[in-house]
């Protein structure tokens, strides 16, 4: 017998018993779906994670006071300052370090109230901060204005406009500074270039001032912390250890490198569950189609015997209620892809963070930000593809064994 015959056979046994036929697709398809989902959504967000953490290299160790310093205004009992700056580039195969101000302010744009930070750092660094940023018009401020800034692109076309402009370069806003009621203004001298998030700070709802403009507007001399910079990521565990034995628990300090490699094994392991939860489906689903080729035995054995009597052989037999079933696996996976990518856009970020929504570092705005995007590798479409038929497979072997199996008396003479 043909391949092209026992398509035929599948397919015509199939379209026979419509309504059973349908829903044990069903069941492979959102077995299928569930697990390409799942894992695409989790492999989106560690792939998110890991390049919002590149933005600031993995040879990145930040550096704050134990307690911090919030929006409220509370601070730790150590605070960073100057003096700490040649300590902590001494250390060996540090080459560099930067201080940093951070204040949460809010903005008034346009009849509009826009939430950020107010970031003072060395303007000439900041590219080597953050990686790939860059001015989308007008130019940085002069180090010692202190009237003057540079602000994100999520300040001057905010959400709360629908993406609209609503600051331009040479315009002057005013903002609040934490709770103060004081408003200050200031200049805007340049707009940066789109760039999302980096670590936990939303770079797009930024404000960027210099170092000394910083310290006049919050009346602090202390660092909200300090980024340092190893000359390479093999150093980086031997720098972090010698900051700890400088300060103890004077300080906080928080190891970019380390924070990926951590969230990239936990999003491993609940790949690995969620995926195995698509497979305990996509195992339910097995058993039905075990159950309906059973069934389809019992129903079709006088016909078994008819074939048989025609001179169908056990393998021809065999093959036929293989076909059927490896059928119902192709339609269900592949309609189950189809639905696993719909289904990986819909959930968005909702699968970690109800959302896509983050926190800010150095304090600022809880801003959400662009949930994930899921990360479709053709290992996982091709699984999802093959997956399903091999069960499917795999599930009909029995029955289809023993319709192979049926003696051709008693097959004809079943009522």
């Amino acid at each position: 017998m043909k391949a092209i015959d026992l398509l035929r056979l599948g397919a015509k046994a199939l379209l026979d018993r419509k309504v059973r036929s349908v829903l044990t697709i069903v069941g492979i398809m959102v077995g299928s779906a569930i697990i390409l989902a799942l894992v695409a959504s989790t492999s989106g967000l560690s792939a998110g994670v890991q390049a919002n953490i590149e933005k600031i290299g993995a040879n990145t160790i930040i550096v704050r006071g134990a307690g911090g310093q919030f929006t409220s205004g509370a601070t730790s009992s150590f605070q960073l300052s100057q003096q700490d700056l040649p300590q902590l580039k001494s250390i060996p195969d540090v080459i560099s370090v930067t201080p940093i101000y951070s204040r949460g302010v809010s903005v008034s744009v346009g009849g509009q109230t826009v939430s950020g930070s107010l970031v003072g750092v060395d303007l000439s660094v900041l590219p080597e901060l953050y990686k790939g940023i860059g001015l989308a018009e007008g130019s940085y401020p002069s180090p010692y204005d202190p009237t003057s800034a540079v602000i994100g692109n999520g300040i001057a076309f905010p959400v709360v406009a629908s993406g609209n402009q609503l600051v331009d370069v040479n315009q002057a806003v005013s903002m609040k500074i934490g709770t103060s009621k004081t408003s200050l203004t200031f200049l805007v001298k340049g707009i940066l270039a789109p760039y999302g998030s980096a670590l936990f700070a939303n770079v797009d709802e930024d404000i960027f001032v210099s170092l000394q403009a910083a310290q006049i507007l919050l009346k602090t001399p202390y660092y909200s912390s300090i980024y340092v910079a190893v000359d390479s990521t093999d150093n980086v565990a031997a720098v972090q250890t010698a900051i700890q034995t400088l300060y103890g628990t004077q300080v906080n300090i928080i190891n970019a490198g380390s924070i990926a490699s951590s969230i990239s094994a936990v999003t491993s392991q609940i790949t690995v569950f969620l995926g195995s939860i698509g497979s305990v489906v996509l195992f339910v689903a097995a058993i039905g189609i075990a159950n309906t080729m059973y069934v389809a035995v019992m129903e079709r054995t006088r016909e078994i015997g008819i074939l048989k009597a025609l001179g169908f052989k056990g393998a021809q037999i065999m093959g036929m209620f293989l076909t059927e079933a490896a059928i119902t696996g192709v339609v269900g996976g592949v309609l189950g892809t189809g639905l696993g990518f719909i289904l990986a856009y819909a959930m968005g970020g909702s699968l970690m963070f109800g959302g896509g929504g983050g926190f800010r570092f150095g304090g600022g705005s809880s801003a959400a930000t662009p949930p994930p995007t899921p990360v479709f590798s053709p290992e996982l479409i091709i699984f999802t593809l093959t997956f399903p038929v091999g069960m499917a497979i795999l599930a009909g072997l029995y029955p289809a064994w023993r319709a192979s199996k049926m003696n051709i008396v008693n097959a004809l003479k079943y009522e």
